[in-house]
């Protein structure tokens, strides 16, 4: 039979007739496609998904005591918690799922809840009616799921009933938290392997979205130990996603011309919870038609559940919050996540950008960050030692893995003309990036901003007017406050508020585009060349006291010419008031020499008009 042909994105292939291919389909019918279908209404499996389960029901049905150990590495929305929900209701016995955030579990039970699996949640802060229901459900067998954190499973009653119940599938999801926080302030995931092996399930699974080739050693190490894996990596890349990078000098202002500009839904990532207030305070002050929000573990439990209620459902929401957010909270519809200043590393950055598009349609993940930073860091501080840290790395080789992950991002913002998508793919080890044709990003498409926002404008003006300026005295004359009468006519005036611009002045001063004089008559008065911001050690005395001098009365031209534009736009003033006084006076006294003439006229007419003293 002659095969149909059709085209798909650009590619050529050929369709078979229909009833060869439904012949195909009964012949290679899966049964765990079929209950994928029946019960959670999935069409399909990916091959990597199908390998996974595979995976965990041989494991599971096989009676040799050897425990099977596979990472699984796998893109954000590619399907991941099929991988253990399915087995769940497929296979005997419990499977224990291990989050790294409360959200997490709380968006998981939500999506469990609705395909028909008992579960059970064990977490910090539990009621006691609350904890006893969730202990009879895990011990009667009635629970096949249950969600906790590496934390309780630290406690002693919670690790002896999940042994006694016969635990078969240990996960643990987003396992890079194990090498990312276990070695700081989450420390009870490097005793994850001690848990396993006194629960000892039957297989143990860790899933991921990302992990570089240091960060895959150390999660393996931490969770498996000295033990074998199996290795199972789907593509990492994400055709539908967008990336870009924007140099700025102002975080404040970028952030708002790209929320403005940004597709909605869209979330905007910042490092602290303080910030992530203040950024979404901003927004609101600044853009008040957008509906914005903050997000972070700090908040009450309720609060948190509203706001992520009204995110899921919300189509024009923007989202100021902290990474608390972004592990395994299923949007699918998010179409632009902002980074506000750069990730911690490049496997944090995919993770928190995989949060858009996970519908598969395009979006954009953009990174702002400050112009000149970005070779600008600190050197990560090793853990402190303690009881829990016995499987802590040295301080040499902490720091040196740290160092690198944030170079690595470092080097992500300046990698242009680099494709940004090979420079993340090629970050993570994948082997196949040079042969991946770029679907996306500022470089390849011509889009990125070579020249710097306000940049040109601040230099020229400091150019031009050495010592003249203050910080504060350069952000008021660029937007008119200086000399009211004389506004310096410029674009950042125009789009940019004055803290903005403060903002942007500082960054030039950080990144030796701008000095600042530190002491003498031009103490504060700003220069772009350094030679001008200081005095030079070769100048003897004589000469010292000569430009002492010659600087004082430089220091009286510019203060006098400082003050002569208020001054003079003061006696215009002044002389346009005397002359509107003037003339209303000589309008004055001309209307009372008419009012006298016509009197006098009066008079005179009055005196030769005849008397008549007939009666």
């Amino acid at each position: 039979f002659r095969h149909r042909v059709f085209v798909t994105n650009g590619c050529i292939k050929r369709k078979q007739p229909s009833f060869l291919r439904r012949l195909v389909s009964v012949m290679t019918e899966d049964p765990v496609c079929v209950f994928a279908r029946e019960h959670f209404g999935i069409n399909y499996l990916f091959p990597y998904q199908r390998l996974v389960i595979a995976n965990v029901l041989d494991a599971i049905n096989y009676s040799d005591d050897e425990r099977l150990n596979q990472l699984v590495i796998l893109p954000t929305g590619a399907g991941k918690s099929l991988c253990f929900q399915l087995p769940a209701a497929l296979c005997p016995g419990i499977s224990l799922v291990i989050f790294p955030l409360l959200g997490l579990m709380a968006d998981q039970a939500r999506r469990i809840s609705s395909t028909g699996i008992e579960m059970a949640t064990l977490k910090g802060a539990m009621e006691k009616g609350e904890r006893q229901a969730a202990f009879r459900a895990i011990s009667s067998g009635k629970a096949k799921l249950v969600l906790s954190n590496p934390e309780t499973l630290k406690n002693p009653e919670v690790k002896k009933l999940l042994a006694e119940s016969g635990v078969t599938h240990f996960v643990i999801d987003e396992a890079h938290c194990a090498s990312e926080w276990g070695e700081s302030f989450r420390p009870a995931y490097l005793c994850l392997e001690e848990q396993i092996e006194y629960i000892k399930p039957k297989i143990v699974t860790a899933f991921t979205a990302t992990a570089s080739p240091p960060v895959l050693s150390r999660v393996t190490k931490i969770i498996f130990g000295k033990k074998p894996y199996k290795l199972i990596s789907g593509m990492p890349d994400r055709p539908n996603i967008h990336y870009g990078v924007i140099k700025t000098l102002s975080l404040k202002h970028s952030l708002k011309e790209s929320v403005m500009a940004a597709q909605k839904p869209a979330i905007i990532f910042a490092q602290s919870r303080k910030a992530v207030e203040i950024l979404a305070e901003d927004i609101i002050h600044s853009i008040p038609e957008i509906d914005c929000r903050f997000y972070h573990a700090g908040l009450e439990k309720q609060e948190r559940a509203n706001i992520e209620k009204w995110f899921m459902t919300s189509k024009l929401g923007v989202l100021c919050a902290t990474c608390a957010y972004g592990m395994g909270m299923d949007k699918a519809d998010i179409r632009s996540v902002i980074h506000y200043g750069n990730s911690t590393s490049i496997e944090a950055y995919l993770q928190e950008a995989g949060r858009a598009g996970r519908d598969g349609k395009e979006s954009h993940a953009i990174v702002l960050c400050k112009a000149g930073h970005s070779q600008d860091h600190e050197e990560p501080s090793p853990p402190q030692s303690g009881k829990d840290n016995s499987k802590t790395v040295n301080a040499p080789e902490w720091s040196s893995i740290n160092l690198a992950r944030r170079n690595m991002m470092l080097r992500y913002v300046d990698s242009s003309p680099v494709c940004r998508r090979l420079f993340l793919l090629n970050a993570l080890g994948y082997s196949e990036a040079d042969s991946l044709v770029c679907s996306g990003c500022d470089v390849c498409n011509g889009s990125e901003k070579r020249s710097v926002d306000g940049m040109e404008e601040i230099l020229a003006l400091v150019k031009k007017n050495p010592r003249r300026f203050t910080i504060r005295d350069l952000s008021s004359f660029i937007h008119g406050k200086l000399l009211p009468a004389l506004p310096y006519k410029n674009s950042l005036a125009e789009k940019w508020t004055q803290e903005e611009t403060e903002e942007a002045i500082y960054t030039l001063i950080e990144n030796g585009h701008i000095y600042k004089n530190a002491s003498g008559l031009w103490k504060d008065r700003l220069v772009t060349d350094q030679s001008g911001s200081s005095e030079s050690s070769s100048i003897t005395g004589s000469g010292r006291a000569a430009l002492g001098l010659l600087g004082f009365f430089s220091f009286l031209r510019a203060l006098l010419c400082e003050k002569l534009f208020s001054l003079l736009h003061g006696l215009a003033i002044f002389a346009s008031s005397s002359q509107r006084a003037t003339k209303a006076a000589r309008v004055s006294k001309t209307s009372q020499r008419l009012i006298t003439a016509m009197a006098k006229k009066r008079r005179s007419m009055t005196e030769k008009l005849p008397i008549n003293n007939s009666p």
